[in-house]
């Protein structure tokens, strides 16, 4: 597993306002209808799913809210596939769930936001939506796709010709689109205040309470942890990139993929009238990883990955700000890069979230290849309401499989980790 000190101060945390509850470790025997594993924003938005049909619910995080993924990432809220387009969805899952998982992600950004507003969250969210740059000819054709589909199936979408394009994002683009409604937050400022939200919901939360074995016990299910037990009918694994091995061989149903995050001082008004103009949130078309928004106080955000981690936080600073320099002329140089912090999340080769149904009673539900912050919150609610037995099998927005292993998983991740190399070459040819 990659070294990460989950704990450790960064930008997402230093702005954060809200702390969100303090919720104790998990001590004692305790029952409940359903047990959540993992609180993130799946597992959170899973619980609050389960809590609507009035069932009790109890949910177990190993570490403290917003320490991985859900708190760490980049803050993009996208209402848009990971690298397919609606049709190419509906030629795997078939019309009527294709049709219908389309329609969950087109509203996953329009759903996050709502849920924020619906419980006072202050996540410092920012719904001037989604661009997608093409960074060639080639991009821009299966950008244009993208776009031509999703306007056909009613999502807001808009076509941005070259000069526009360049002109909003103050950088240099052949076309691309943008998805109205989506955008960008704080996530760690998100997890707290959804966290707080789940409390007042009645959900028994607990954290520092990591999951060491799942055992039958009856026709319910006994979840350990180091000081204490849950036992329930319905569990839902929600641990994504961070899955532990309290479940045999769940681990290699994912890669994980270790990236950073990094932000600039804040970028001085003159020079914002000509850099990411209104707003929006960011991410071209290559394949190396090159995204960017403004926080609250207009630091630009961005990050990307590494191949090898020695030195990593000065050499992330000097690639990204070279990134950012080349990206955007109006900076005059390149701009100081005064945060940086890692984490990690999973990818799956079909770039397709996963439903599995481990055993009877138990879902795990997840895996967004970097589209996880709105999806997570559709997809999670969905999982709950599964678990309290208000959808079935047939409703759910994807198959409901067996547990699906990536093929040579060991060697995947190695691939995954050293990758990137080729992949920067390929983004200049293409």
């Amino acid at each position: 597993m990659f070294e990460v000190d989950w704990r450790a101060p960064h930008l997402w945390r230093k702005t954060t306002d809200n702390p969100g509850p303090v919720s104790a470790t998990l001590t004692g025997d305790h029952e409940a209808d359903i047990v959540v594993v993992g609180a993130g924003l799946t597992g959170m938005a899973a619980a609050l799913g389960a809590r609507e049909a009035g069932l009790s619910v109890i949910l177990l995080e190993g570490d403290e809210i917003g320490a991985a993924a859900s708190g760490r990432n980049n803050g993009l809220v996208i209402s848009h596939h990971s690298k397919a387009a609606p049709s190419e969805i509906e030629a795997a899952y078939g019309k009527v769930r294709g049709q219908r998982y389309n329609a969950l992600v087109a509203g996953a950004a329009k759903a996050a936001f709502d849920l924020m507003r619906r419980f006072g969250i202050d996540a410092h969210q920012i719904e001037n939506g989604w661009i997608q740059p093409a960074h060639s000819e080639q991009a821009k054709a299966r950008v244009r796709l993208f776009f031509d589909e999703w306007k056909a199936f009613g999502h807001d979408v808009e076509w941005l010709p070259a000069a526009e394009i360049s002109d909003r994002i103050g950088s240099r683009y052949v076309g691309g689109w943008i998805a109205h409604g989506s955008g960008h937050v704080n996530p760690f400022a998100l997890t707290r205040g959804l966290s707080a939200a789940v409390v007042a919901q009645g959900v028994q939360l607990f954290e520092n309470s990591k999951v060491v074995s799942i055992v039958p016990d009856g026709r319910r299910w006994r979840l350990a942890t180091a000081k204490g037990s849950v036992t329930a009918s319905q569990v839902i694994l929600a641990t994504n990139a961070l899955t532990d091995a309290f479940w045999p061989k769940l681990k290699r149903a994912m890669i994980p993929m270790q990236v950073y995050q990094a932000a600039t001082a804040p970028i001085p008004e003159k020079l914002r009238e000509g850099i990411l103009k209104g707003n929006p949130a960011v991410s071209d078309t290559r394949r190396d990883i090159r995204a960017f928004h403004y926080d609250r106080d207009f630091r630009i955000v961005t990050g990307g990955t590494h191949t090898l981690w020695h030195d990593a936080e000065r050499r992330g600073k000097t690639s990204a700000a070279r990134m950012l320099a080349k990206a955007f002329p109006a900076l005059g140089g390149e701009p100081k890069l005064e945060e940086y912090w890692e984490g990690v999340f999973a990818v799956v080769p079909d770039r397709k979230p996963r439903l599995m149904r481990l055993a009877p009673g138990i879902l795990f539900g997840g895996i967004y290849s970097g589209r996880g912050v709105a999806l997570s919150l559709s997809f999670g609610r969905e999982m709950g309401q599964w678990a309290a037995g208000i959808l079935s099998d047939d409703d759910m927005p994807l198959p409901v499989t067996d547990l699906r292993l990536v093929p040579m998983q060991p060697v995947a991740v190695q691939v995954a980790r050293h990758i990137h190399p080729w992949h920067r070459i390929q983004d200049r040819f293409s």
